[in-house]
């Protein structure tokens, strides 16, 4: 318990010192003591809301990665690299293209294309040992990220990124992630019970399709409305819940909590660290993520995945 403690306590040490390091640096640099009219601009309506963008997108798409891995009993599952984020990514394209003026309706296509990414790879899941089923994943991933750079850009449209963001998707973000965090952690319960065989589940009274189910429904609903804001962000979903298990165990009720804070810092991290290298040009977060969690995967894998 000791251990767990000051986990939380660094973590949220972490996130207070990143987030007044993203708040006060960038292009400009601001003293919170004497703000100009423009320093105010820019720090409440450009990079506060960015902030508030990165710490929510981060903490869903790693509880959802944590949520895939529970339900599908596979340690390495995640709505990156599994094809479920770039469903959704195509698909809220495609909703900006018939309806460009209502964003909520981004939201609605996300859902609906992540849902169909994922129909596709459960499809396969009973006949795969999860190593194979990740492969299933990269590939219907590619597929949909194809169709994706087949799109042509319309004028006035811009793409889904942390550097794009405003208050309009951090609300929305907010809204309905916030939502399916908190129904996330009332689950939480679910992902301890499909540690053992359904056969086991059911002589306990317990419903394995029931349980998996919720959990994968509040895992696609995650994945799906965070790419219809910021767009696609791979490996925090299965980065993130491994660091945890090491660190808080495998119980899900401290695992989803540390996941939150942990991939809501990760994120932040990168998109500050992204903005401050190369000023007043900026590197995108997805790209440093992709830079640091491809060899972090290769780690995982190397080194023996645990059970989820």
């Amino acid at each position: 318990m000791k251990k767990t403690t000051l986990t939380y306590l660094f973590l949220t040490g972490l996130l207070v010192v990143t987030g007044g390091i993203a708040l006060t640096n960038g292009a400009s640099h601001f003293s919170l003591l004497a703000l100009s009219p423009t320093a105010q601009n820019t720090l409440f309506n450009i990079r506060l809301p960015r902030i508030l963008a990165a710490l929510l997108a981060g903490a869903t798409v790693a509880v959802s990665g944590a949520l895939f891995q529970a339900a599908l009993r596979n340690p390495i599952a995640d709505p990156g690299i599994m094809g479920v984020a770039s469903g959704a990514h195509l698909f809220a394209l495609l909703g900006g293209l018939i309806i460009p003026g209502l964003f909520f309706n981004r939201v609605l296509w996300a859902l609906a294309g992540g849902w169909l990414a994922f129909e596709l790879l459960v499809r396969f899941q009973p006949k795969m040992d999860p190593y194979r089923l990740i492969l299933v994943g990269v590939a219907i991933n590619a597929m949909f990220s194809g169709f994706t750079a087949l799109i042509p850009t319309m004028p006035g449209q811009s793409s889904l990124s942390l550097a794009t963001v405003t208050w309009t998707q951090t609300t929305l973000l907010a809204v309905l992630g916030l939502g399916g965090l908190i129904i996330a952690v009332l689950l939480a319960p679910w992902g301890n019970y499909l540690k053992v065989s359904d056969a086991q589940l059911v002589s306990l009274g317990q419903s394995p399709q029931r349980l998996r189910c919720g959990l994968l429904l509040t895992a696609v609903f995650l994945a799906a409305t965070t790419t219809a804001c910021v767009g696609v962000l791979a490996f925090i979903g299965i980065i993130v819940p491994h660091l945890g298990r090491q660190l808080v165990g495998h119980d899900y009720n401290r695992l989803l909590p540390f996941t939150m804070l942990a991939g809501g810092w990760l994120l932040l991290f990168f998109d500050t660290l992204g903005r401050l290298v190369i000023q007043p040009s900026e590197l995108p977060a997805t790209a440093l993520l992709a830079i640091f969690g491809g060899p972090c995967l290769i780690w995982i894998l190397k080194g023996g995945t645990t059970h989820a």
